[in-house]
């Protein structure tokens, strides 16, 4: 059964409830079908998922001279705002293409785990040589493969840094007792209950700033382009750099809307998705400091920890690779940390 991505010019789609009604449309003559791509993701509008998303779509649009038209969905607009039920309504080709968080996924398959272990890559060169190297690529489109959806590529998120509205942060000690928002996955929930002696809280992101403002929850820890866009800088004012996770993103696509396309159509969106996952990637490096400092602007206080001060994190949490290797598996956590080295 075909979803909701082909469609005749002038078709009107109205949420996930119009699948129904592109089912009839997909017997119509190619060469009069226009292909409606509809592109969700987690973040806010004007994220670094927002403007990556606008730039494929761009890309899309005029390669296809207009034949093929992206539509997005910001903040999970097509699920709700639930993380894990657009991972469901793409695998259902609901959602024809869906970026997120790789651990999003991992309610399907735990080795999806393996993108939030923290620590993984020294450098930001090394997280840019593990999401261009070719077997990383592989292997986790098998992942993706069998959960019915194709891997369209990943790009450098930022680094997830703690911010909160109590105090510095320097040391894992200065976690102990704090309510830190953290996404709904056991690798999170363990790494600041068990080694940081936190309280975290998992929540949907539509849900955090919110929760921040009304004091509901003392802080929480994303990429520093997700905390400007998402405005954090309002109701928190201490972010803590300390680099834990290099976070990612993964673009997905529904196997069914794969297999619908053309030859040509599908050339174009995997060439575009491959434009614009390095745009992001761009775009990371270069605004990325000017975002710190508009934030300094505004009153926000950066911590900054040296070497030897991330090093004492690292220590404390290292326990962490051990307790998750039975569901993440010993192959994949060695691939994570040193197998795209070798591609």
């Amino acid at each position: 059964m075909k979803s909701l991505f082909t469609r005749i010019t002038g078709a009107v789609l109205t949420g996930v409830a119009a699948a129904t009604l592109a089912l009839s449309l997909s017997g119509c003559d190619k060469t009069e079908r226009q292909t409606v791509i509809n592109f969700s993701h987690t973040q806010a509008p004007n994220s670094v998922s927002d403007l990556a998303a606008q730039q494929f779509k761009k890309y899309v649009e005029e390669a296809s001279n207009g034949k093929m038209r992206v539509e997005i969905f910001t903040n999970c607009g097509l699920s709700g705002g639930d993380l894990t039920k657009a991972i469901e309504l793409t695998q259902t080709g609901n959602i024809d293409i869906h970026a997120c968080a790789p651990a999003n996924i991992a309610n399907y398959d735990p080795r999806f785990y393996a993108f939030w272990l923290p620590f993984l890559f020294p450098t930001e060169d090394n997280l840019l040589k593990f999401c261009h190297s070719q077997k990383v690529k592989d292997e986790v489109n098998k992942w993706c493969n069998a959960i019915e959806t194709e891997n369209l590529g990943i790009h450098n998120a930022g680094s997830r840094q703690i911010s909160n509205s109590k105090k510095e942060i320097k040391t894992p000690d200065d976690l102990i007792g704090m309510n830190i928002r953290v996404p709904g996955a056991n690798v999170f929930i363990s790494l600041y209950r068990t080694y940081f002696g936190a309280n975290p809280t998992a929540m949907d992101f539509s849900e955090v700033y919110t929760s921040l403002q009304q004091g509901a929850i003392d802080g929480q820890e994303n990429p520093i382009a997700v905390y400007a866009s998402s405005k954090f800088d309002e109701v928190q004012k201490y972010v803590t750099l300390w680099d834990g996770v290099r976070d990612t993103t993964i673009w997905i696509m529904s196997s069914a809307t794969l297999e619908s396309l053309t030859d040509e159509e599908e050339r174009i969106v995997r060439e575009s998705a491959d434009k614009a996952l390095q745009w992001a990637n761009d775009y990371l490096a270069e605004s990325e400091g000017q975002i710190i400092a508009d934030l300094k602007k505004k009153g926000v206080i950066f911590t900054e920890l040296t070497e030897e001060e991330k090093n004492a994190f690292k220590e404390k949490c290292q326990g962490i690779y051990a307790e998750f290797e039975p569901s993440i598996g010993k192959d994949v956590i060695e691939l994570f940390t040193k197998g795209y080295l070798e591609d």
